[in-house]
This record gives structure tokens, sequence and C-alpha cells, in this order.
């Protein structure tokens, strides 16, 4: 399968799956079968950061092979996952 984007429609992609991790795996243990899953799609999809310019949001980290959300991503999107949390003190 083939999925064509553009920057601007990746980077929304990344917000949402920064966003959708977060929720999914912010409570996880090491035997979490959804969190194998969405690790192995995240890295396919963070593998494109660069090619889209967006390499100040994703870094290669050699040692681990991996790659990782930078802190400049999670201090721009933290802001959602901050007013997430605040409307469910709210409910």
């Amino acid at each position: 399968m083939k999925i064509e984007l553009t920057k601007k429609q990746y980077k929304t992609l990344l917000t949402i799956m920064y966003c959708g991790e977060w929720m999914l795996n912010s409570y996880k243990n090491k035997d979490d079968i959804i969190s194998k899953k969405t690790e192995d799609l995240e890295q396919n999809i963070f593998s494109f950061a660069k090619d889209a310019g967006l390499e100040r949001w994703i870094e290669y980290d050699i040692p681990m092979g991996k790659y990782f959300p930078t802190a400049d991503m999670e201090d721009e999107l933290h802001k959602y996952i901050d007013l997430y949390n605040l409307r469910q003190k709210t409910l």
C-alpha cells in the first residue's frame, strides 16, 4: 500500500500519532500488545520526518536504532495533552 501526504498532512499525522500514542501507552506495562503494534507503526512513520523537513521533531538514536520525538515536538504538542487532562478533570 502507498499513501501520499503533503508535508502539512504528514505534520498533522505526527500530531495525531503523538497524542494517540501518549493516550494508549502512558500507563502501559511491558506486556501490552498494543504497545508493540503502535511502536512498529510509529517507527515507520517517524522514518519519513527528515524527508518532510521535520527533523526538529523526530531524531534518530543510533545506539538504540530507533526514532524518537524531540523536546521541540513534545513542547509543541503537549498542549493538546494538557488540555485533554484539564477537560477530563472537569467531567
